[in-house]
Formats: C-alpha cells, sequence, structure tokens
C-alpha cells in the first residue's frame, strides 16, 4: 500500500471494493441545471484536482484491495491538471494509460463533449471501455435549457469524432419531464434511445430525476424532476431487447408489495456491499452518488494516509447494514406513496462488468428472466 490505512477503512473495502469513480477535478464549463455536483464546481474546499501523484497512488492501493474498475469523472476529467494549457489533456491521457499498466479491466471516462473536437480522437482514448457523454435530450431545444446553450451541437460533433475514430463511445442521459412525456402515445425517451442508435453508440445509460429529500434538492432545477408514478409508467413500457444497443434503465421504485416479494434482491445496496469508492479533490472518498455535495463520507485521503470517519459523518452509521431495506438514503426525508425506492444504480439484467457477470442479487433473476 502507498497510503498508511486506517484498519476499518480496510475492513470496509478490502476483497469488496470492485470499482473507483476518481472525481478528478472540479472544473467544468457547464453549469447544468441538474447538476448535483455544483457547489464543488463553485466552491472548492482546499483544492479543485486531486494531486496527479495521489491519484496514481489511490489507483494502485483501490487496486490491491479489489477494483478492476476505475472511472474518470468531474468536472470534466479532460480539463485535469491544464490550466495553463487548455489544449493539452497531457495529464488525463496519462492517467488512462497508467490505470491500464496497473491492470484495471475496465477503464471508462465521462465527458460533457464540451472540449475542442480533437480532444475525442487521441489514440489513448481507445483503452477506455467506454467513454461517455452527457446529453439530455434528442435535439438542442430539449437539451440545451438544461445544459447550456450551444451545449448540444457541440457533444454530438464530439461524439461523432470519438465514434469515427474507433472509440467505445457510451452515452448517459438525465430523464427529466420532456422525457417521460408522450408524443403519438409513445414516451419520448424511446426518441432518445433511437437518437443515439442513429449516432452510432454502444449504449446508452439513464439516470432519472426526482427530488428526494437530499442536500442536493435545494440547488438541482424545479422543472428537472419527475413523479414516481410517472417514470414507473413509462419504465414498464421500456424492453431494451427492443433497440440495436444496450439500454441501461434504472427501477428506481417499486411497490412495497413487490419488495416484500424479494427483499434480498431489491435491497441492493453499495453503502452496504463496500462495493465503490467515490473519491474528490477535497479527500474524501464516499460510497452513495445522491451524497455528493452533503456532509456524508466513509473517509478521506491525505498525503499519507486513508483514513475512515469514526463519527455520525460517516454514511454506513445510518445504515442498516444487517438488513433487507428500501434504499436508505432515498427513504429518509418523504414517502412516495404506494411505491419504495431502491438504489439509482440497481438497473436489473445490465451484465455490468465489475459485477463479474452479475452480483449474486441478480444472478438468479438473471438467469430466472432467461437473459443468460
Amino acid at each position: 500500500m502507498n497510503f498508511i490505512i486506517d484498519q476499518k477503512l480496510h475492513d470496509y473495502y478490502n476483497g469488496k471494493v470492485k470499482q473507483i469513480f476518481l472525481y478528478l477535478t472540479d472544473d467544468c464549463q457547464l453549469r447544468c441545471k441538474q447538476c448535483l455536483y455544483k457547489p464543488n464546481l463553485i466552491f472548492q474546499m482546499g483544492r479543485k484536482e486531486i494531486p496527479f501523484e495521489h491519484v496514481v497512488m489511490l489507483m494502485e492501493d483501490f487496486y490491491e484491495m479489489g477494483a478492476r474498475k476505475v472511472t474518470f469523472m468531474g468536472g470534466e476529467p479532460f480539463l485535469y491538471c491544464n490550466d495553463s494549457d487548455k489544449d493539452n489533456p497531457e495529464k488525463f491521457l496519462k492517467l488512462i494509460e497508467i490505470a491500464d499498466q496497473i491492470g484495471y479491466k475496465y477503464l471508462r471516462a465521462d465527458s460533457n463533449g464540451q472540449n475542442p473536437v480533437e480532444y475525442y480522437n487521441f489514440p489513448e482514448l481507445k483503452k477506455l471501455g467506454d467513454l461517455s457523454f452527457s446529453i439530455d435530450g434528442y435535439n438542442k431545444e430539449m437539451n440545451d435549457p438544461l445544459r447550456g446553450e450551444g451545449s448540444f451541437d457541440k457533444c454530438v460533433s464530439a461524439i461523432k469524432e470519438a465514434v469515427a475514430g474507433g472509440v467505445n463511445v457510451e452515452i448517459t442521459s438525465c430523464v427529466h419531464p420532456k422525457l417521460v412525456e408522450y408524443d403519438n402515445g409513445k414516451p419520448n425517451i424511446i426518441k432518445m434511445i433511437h437518437f443515439a442508435e442513429r449516432l452510432g453508440v454502444k449504449a446508452i445509460n439513464f439516470h432519472v430525476l426526482f427530488k428526494h429529500g437530499f442536500p442536493m434538492d435545494t440547488w438541482t432545477g424545479d422543472d428537472t424532476a419527475n413523479l414516481p408514478e410517472d417514470w414507473v409508467r413509462v419504465r414498464d413500457e421500456l424492453d431494451p431487447k427492443d433497440f440495436k444497443i444496450k439500454v441501461r434503465i434504472p427501477m428506481q421504485f417499486i411497490t412495497r408489495g413487490e419488495f416484500d416479494m424479494k427483499p434480498g434482491y431489491y435491497s441492493y445496496c453499495p453503502v452496504k456491499l463496500g462495493e465503490r469508492a467515490l473519491i474528490h479533490p477535497d479527500g474524501q472518498i464516499r460510497v452513495c452518488s445522491g451524497l455528493i455535495s452533503s456532509k456524508y463520507y466513509v473517509g478521506r485521503f491525505t498525503d499519507t494516509h486513508l483514513l475512515w470517519e469514526d463519527s455520525i459523518l460517516n454514511e454506513v452509521s445510518d445504515h442498516e447494514m444487517e438488513d433487507n431495506t428500501p434504499c436508505t438514503n432515498q427513504s429518509k426525508c418523504q414517502e412516495y406513496g404506494e411505491y419504495v425506492p431502491v438504489c439509482f444504480s440497481f438497473k436489473p439484467y445490465q451484465k455490468e462488468f465489475v459485477w463479474s457477470n452479475l452480483l449474486s442479487w441478480d444472478k438468479k433473476e438473471y438467469e430466472k428472466a432467461g437473459k443468460c
């Protein structure tokens, strides 16, 4: 280990962690309405980037504890360490090569697509299992009010450049109310999937926007949030087999009756599993993405140590770690009528790499559904 690691943090992660998310920089060209990371983009605590040598040390130490997938994020990762030369994302590209050399089996990165188009044909990007572009509509009239004027056209150009260059491209799309509206009897989200197909990407991954009572609710736009019943109606009409590309669809909500029939299945929770680490420039290490920009985290890194947060601010302190429950964080502040919330990441049958062809919570259901 490069860092001196607190025994509690080691016990929590060792042999269980499967993936890390490195928020390399709190620098971004956009201020999207639905962004839960905006406070970090506007106000940094101490520093706005993870020092390069620390990124390498973190990748090595979490690899030693079991992680095999790394995601480079921000802010915008292409802006990492290039304040003095905005046309040279050399440090970010170098990290891709180092992660590959360490032995990570799946590398990915998230981009807003707002960088110079030539950024997206660097040969290092071909080492990524996917380069995911954030775009929230199938035209600029739908996307730009959320993400900023001109962002749609720039992002589409970047996607086309990456696809043409042989990069593995995916789209990440936030499901806002306009995508669950119906046109000629079909929800607009289907148009979003067909738009992704036409661009030649390999997959589209959806994140559904709600107000949960999280701290982030206070700075995400009121017009970005859906009602649970609207999403459930649309979700139940979608069948991934109907499309030419991989479609990752979150469940997000189910009825209490459904949950009670299979609590061990629906209670999937990264905090209880210890299967991921979200690592931020301010030193905080989190598990649940819903707590980004909040006061909660499981640990932190310094120049020399990986430390467990031994207080009520620790994410695990407010979880019933041994019990099968709906999503703890989404249930804290409000009720959802007949529905209960499940984890954002609960997207059945997606066969994501880090779960080694499905974690135990999904495998039996996957086989039962004849998806194998």
